[in-house]
């Protein structure tokens, strides 16, 4: 059992003895993903927790009309899939693309059932890694469904910085290119947002 699975958030203050024998007769494993490997694949079957250790990864949604957004970044140490695990459906609803050079620990359904079963701590932790990701998403429908493009946007800059791509950018908040261009370009003239060496940032 590597040890470095116990600095891992989801098993903080765990009982060690416990969970690494739990681990141990799991068919649990490491996997290491290139810059651009598709991870899991929305619609595909979800059997297992992944766990991020090294790098990052990025969500991607892509609707009946064919109109993809990214979803999230994350990197580690976090918990992919902990809210779809479950589920009743037990898929993907989402496309995992390393966004870099990653690895991750996969650990099958019935293995993390008997963890959250037998250890509190991991109990806790799952619940609350599955808790700030719900928060996540409340958030995130607020974004796409309450606000506007500007609103978006002028949040989009002041969590994230520069704006150096706007066909990037425009994919993450699920928008076309020319619509963000007409934003950005409007809220240049409001001198709202300013144009440098780094891109767009807010004035």
């Amino acid at each position: 059992m590597d040890e470095e699975i116990f600095e891992l958030p989801l098993f903080r203050n765990c009982d060690r003895s416990t969970v690494g024998g739990i681990l141990g007769r799991s068919s649990g494993r490491f996997a290491s993903y290139r810059k651009g490997d598709f991870i899991a694949m929305q619609n595909s079957a979800c059997r297992s927790l992944l766990i991020l250790c090294e790098g990052s990864v990025y969500a991607r949604m892509t609707g009946s009309d064919g109109r993809e957004f990214t979803l999230d970044t994350l990197s580690a140490p976090d918990v992919l899939a902990s809210a779809f695990i479950f589920s009743t459906e037990g898929i993907y609803p989402v496309t995992i693309i390393a966004n870099t050079d990653c690895r991750l620990w996969i650990v099958g359904r019935e293995c993390v059932m008997e963890l959250i079963e037998r250890d509190s701590a991991v109990l806790h932790n799952f619940l609350t890694v599955l808790s700030d990701h719900t928060i996540f998403l409340s958030n995130k429908l607020n974004q796409f469904a309450l606000q506007s493009l500007t609103s978006r946007l002028l949040n989009y800059l002041e969590t994230n910085g520069p704006v150096r791509n706007l066909q990037e950018t425009a994919f993450i908040l699920g928008v076309t290119r020319p619509s963000l261009s007409r934003v950005v370009s409007q809220l240049v003239r409001q001198g709202l947002v300013r144009r440098s060496g780094d891109g767009y940032t807010l004035a």
